[in-house]
C-alpha cells in the first residue's frame, strides 16, 4: 500500500471538479435533453476533442516530455501558441464551404490551447508546477461547463451546446496568455534561437499528431461507426456515450497519477513500476463503486431511458481498466522519445479497432461494438506493455539502449 501525496489530492481534485462539472452538464443534458438531441451533443463533443487533438499538433506531449530549462519551456509555449494560431487560420477556410466551420475552428482552437489537457495546461504542469495548474484547470473548467449548461437550459442551442462557449472564452484566453507570456521577458533572438530548434522537432510533433489522432481515434471509433451506419444514430450515440460517461470517471486516477508524477517519471524509469501498481489499486476500487452507481442511475426515475444499458456499460468497464494503463505505458514511451514506435502501435491499433468495430456492430449491434473495442483497448495494452518492459530493466530501472 501506499500514502497518497498531497499533490495527488490537490491535482485530482482538480481533476474531479472539471469532470464534476462536466458529468452535471452532461448527465443534466441526459435528463433534460431528447435522446436526439443528447446523442447530437455528444458527437460534436467527441468531434471537437478529436479534432482539437490534430490541432494541438503534438505541443502538449512535446512540452511535457521534451523540454527541460525554464527559458525552454517559456518559448516552446510561445511557439506552439503561434503555430496553432497559423493551423486555425488555414482550416478557416473550410467555413466557406460549411457554415458549421466558423463555429467549429474556435471550438477547436480553444480546446487544443486552453481547455484541459491543452496546451497551457503543460506548460502550466512542467513550468509553474502541479497545483498552479491545478487552479487553472478548477476556473477553465467552471467558466467552459457553467457556459454549456447556460446555453443547453436558457437558450435553444441544445445539440450544439459545446462548441459556442468557445466564442466567448477564446479572446480573453489569448489575453491571459499574451499578458503571461509579456512578463516572462520574450526576447526576439530567443525566438528565433527557439524557432531553429521548434522546426527540427516539427517531425516529432508531427509522429505526434498523427500518434495522438490515432490514439484519440481508437478511443472514439465507436462513435463515429454508429454515426456512418446507424439509421437511429443520434440515439445510439446517447445510448453508448451515456454508459461510455460514467466509466471513464476511471481515467481521472491515470491523469492524475502521470500528470503529478511526470517529472518523476523523465527522471526516474523505475518510478514507472511504483506508477502502474498505483494506478492498478486505484482503479479497481472505483470500478467496484461505479458498477453500483451506474445500476442506482439507470433504475431512478431520471435515467429510465437508459435502463438497457447496464451490459453495455460492464463490457466498455473492462476495456477502460485496461485503458487506464495503456495512458501510463504511452506517455513513458513518449518520454523515452519512442515517438515512431508510438505511431506505429497507434496506428496499427486505430486500423483495427476500425475494423473489429465495424464488424462487431453489423454482426450484434451496440453490445457487439462494446465487445470489440473492449478487445481491441486490451490488445493495445498489452502491446504498450510488452514494449515498455522491452526497453525498460524491471530491477534496474535503467532505460535499455535501443535503435529505431
Amino acid at each position: 500500500m501506499f500514502s497518497l501525496n498531497k499533490k495527488y489530492i490537490f491535482y485530482g481534485g482538480s481533476i474531479v471538479v472539471s469532470r464534476g462539472l462536466e458529468y452535471i452538464v452532461l448527465f443534466f443534458a441526459a435528463h433534460f435533453l431528447s435522446k436526439n438531441d443528447y446523442g447530437e451533443l455528444e458527437y460534436y463533443k467527441k468531434f471537437v476533442e478529436v479534432g482539437s487533438n490534430i490541432l494541438a499538433f503534438g505541443f502538449p506531449a512535446l512540452i511535457l516530455s521534451y523540454t527541460k530549462s525554464k527559458e525552454s519551456k517559456v518559448y516552446f509555449y510561445l511557439l506552439s501558441i503561434l503555430f496553432v494560431l497559423g493551423l486555425c487560420l488555414l482550416f478557416s477556410i473550410l467555413g466557406f464551404y460549411d457554415p458549421i466551420w466558423f463555429l467549429l475552428i474556435p471550438a477547436l482552437t480553444f480546446y487544443a490551447l486552453y481547455f484541459n489537457g491543452g496546451i497551457a495546461q503543460s506548460y502550466q504542469i512542467v513550468h509553474l508546477g502541479s497545483n498552479y495548474a491545478s487552479l487553472y484547470k478548477t476556473i477553465i473548467s467552471i467558466l467552459f461547463f457553467g457556459s454549456v449548461f447556460v446555453g443547453i437550459y436558457f437558450f435553444s442551442v441544445r445539440g450544439k451546446a459545446y462548441i459556442y462557449p468557445s466564442l466567448c472564452l477564446l479572446p480573453i484566453a489569448l489575453i491571459y496568455s499574451y499578458l503571461d507570456l509579456k512578463k516572462s521577458g520574450i526576447e526576439i533572438r530567443k525566438i528565433k534561437k527557439y524557432w531553429n530548434l521548434f522546426k527540427k522537432l516539427l517531425q516529432n510533433s508531427f509522429t505526434l499528431v498523427v500518434s495522438n489522432f490515432a490514439n484519440f481515434m481508437f478511443l472514439y471509433t465507436d462513435i463515429f461507426v454508429i454515426k456512418i451506419l446507424s439509421d437511429s444514430a443520434n440515439t445510439e450515440i446517447a445510448d453508448f456515450s451515456f454508459a461510455l460517461n460514467v466509466v471513464s470517471v476511471l481515467l481521472i486516477v491515470s491523469m492524475t497519477l502521470i500528470q503529478v508524477d511526470i517529472e518523476k517519471l523523465k527522471n526516474q524509469s523505475r518510478y514507472l513500476f511504483i506508477l502502474q501498481k498505483r494506478i492498478l489499486i486505484l482503479t479497481t476500487l472505483l470500478s467496484l463503486l461505479l458498477v453500483i452507481i451506474y445500476y442506482i442511475m439507470i433504475n431512478s426515475k431520471f435515467y429510465l431511458n437508459f435502463n438497457e444499458t447496464f451490459i453495455l456499460f460492464l463490457i466498455i468497464l473492462i476495456g477502460k481498466i485496461f485503458s487506464s494503463q495503456a495512458n501510463l505505458y504511452g506517455t513513458y514511451l513518449i518520454i523515452l522519445k519512442k515517438f515512431k514506435l508510438n505511431l506505429s502501435i497507434n496506428l496499427i491499433s486505430l486500423i483495427l479497432n476500425m475494423l473489429a468495430c465495424w464488424l462487431g456492430y453489423r454482426l450484434y449491434g451496440l453490445i457487439g461494438l462494446g465487445i470489440a473495442s473492449s478487445s481491441m483497448l486490451i490488445i493495445r495494452c498489452m502491446t504498450l506493455f510488452y514494449f515498455n518492459k522491452k526497453y525498460i530493466n524491471p530491477e534496474s530501472g535503467v532505460s535499455k539502449p535501443t535503435k529505431l
